[in-house]
């Protein structure tokens, strides 16, 4: 499996104005699990676990860059890897 994070920052806390849509867009594109999780007032971590890097990169577009259109956020970093350990 392989696991993609994206650190996120705003001056508002985001609204998903279309949040049923944008996970079944997820699911569809082959994750397997995604997570928003707040980590400040005004920042946040997106985390999503996939099958493979292939299945990955084929959906990060929309992922980070349909998302940030959407939400006003902006990315301030990425990473990713292969996951080799965890429960």
């Amino acid at each position: 499996m392989y696991a993609t994070s994206a650190d996120w920052s705003f001056d508002r806390k985001p609204d998903f104005p279309d949040l049923d849509n944008f996970i079944a867009n997820l699911k569809a594109a082959g994750a397997i699990n995604w997570h928003y999780v707040m980590t400040s007032e005004t920042t946040a971590r997106t985390m999503i676990v996939w099958p493979d890097k292939e299945t990955a990169h084929k959906a990060l577009s929309m992922v980070r860059d349909d998302a940030e259109a959407t939400t006003a956020q902006k990315i301030t970093s990425t990473c990713e890897g292969e996951i080799v350990a965890g429960f």
